[in-house]
């Protein structure tokens, strides 16, 4: 069966590595530039040649983490839908029950093949994803967000848990649908709809830190520093009370200073999201997608049983 299974998509397979060992090779390439610009504006005196090198590592660095934010929106059109869908609709399904493997078991190699060489793919791209966002990053995480799409969904494990989850809601359509293009299509519409609600709730994994100043320390030079490489998530200042109020509320004030003793302001206060916590955020994440990927796993196997009886 594996053998037959390969036969079928040989094809998808060979192209899907091919384009992860290019992009794999792409961004090994762009690490190392971007390491190296890093290393070159830290040091002493950088040139105005080597600033702009390090401002063009960020520009690629965006552009880049938005193109590899698509591969499970790709996984899940290309590969996903057309799995069972081409087969389905030429009529060549129908000879898996007369064979001596049963279905199921048609389906389950397919299934491990298809995710085993989407794990591949995600895996080795978001290895080399990380090894660019880490330099520039550590340099400046203001210039490089890594809780976007293109950081947070590339890299790490949640890298290989959207691209699996696109397979499979690619695969529950092939199933539903039995027709390749409506499959597509109805991929595409609903992994753009998953993305846009993922990409609502991907900082509920987050677990910052709060820092603050007091005894009356409000003014700008009092602004507590965060480190380099963490992102501000929210900046407020401190009453008495402890309670917050927002960083503009004597913004208008003649008197901004006198605005805000009269509100009764002692000090900062600021949250932030350190990059040594995009792990633990990742590993969280994971275990969320899992139970999504749980539930994938099912609608593929009722649609499999619907399908194929």
């Amino acid at each position: 069966m594996p053998w037959l299974v390969w036969r079928q998509q040989r094809l998808t397979f060979i192209l899907l590595l091919a384009a992860a060992a290019v992009a794999t090779a792409g961004l090994a390439w762009l690490a190392q530039d971007a390491s190296g610009a890093v290393a070159a504006v830290e040091g002493p005196d950088p040139s105005l040649a080597e600033t702009t090198a390090l401002e063009g590592a960020y520009r690629r660095l965006e552009l880049v983490g938005l193109a590899l934010a698509c591969l499970p929106l790709v996984i899940g059109v290309f590969v996903g839908a057309p799995l069972f869908a081409g087969d389905l609709e030429t009529g060549t399904a129908k000879f898996v029950g007369v064979q001596s493997h049963s279905r199921w078991n048609w389906v389950a190699v397919k299934l491990v093949m298809a995710a085993s060489f989407t794990t591949v793919v995600a895996l080795s791209t978001g290895l080399a994803m990380r090894a660019v966002w880490t330099p520039l990053v550590n340099h400046a995480a203001v210039n490089a967000d890594f809780t976007t799409a293109g950081g947070f969904d590339t890299t790490g494990p949640v890298a290989v848990a959207l691209s699996l989850l696109g397979l499979l809601i690619g695969a529950a359509g092939g199933l539903f649908l039995r027709r390749t293009l409506p499959a597509m299509v109805t991929a595409f519409v609903a992994l753009l709809a998953v993305m846009a609600v993922w990409g609502a709730v991907r900082m509920t994994f987050a677990t910052t830190v709060t820092k603050t100043t007091g005894g009356g320390r409000f003014r700008r030079e009092d602004f507590p520093k965060i480190p380099d490489s963490a992102l501000s998530i929210d900046e407020s200042y401190v009453t008495g009370d402890g309670s917050l109020m927002g960083w503009g509320s004597c913004a208008r004030a003649k008197d901004e200073l006198a605005c805000l003793r009269d509100k009764g302001i002692v000090g900062w206060s600021v949250e932030y999201l350190p990059y040594s916590h995009m792990n633990a955020m990742q590993w969280a994440a994971t275990g969320a997608l899992a139970v999504l990927i749980t539930g994938a796993v099912g609608l593929v196997a009722y649609a499999a049983r619907r399908t194929l009886r």
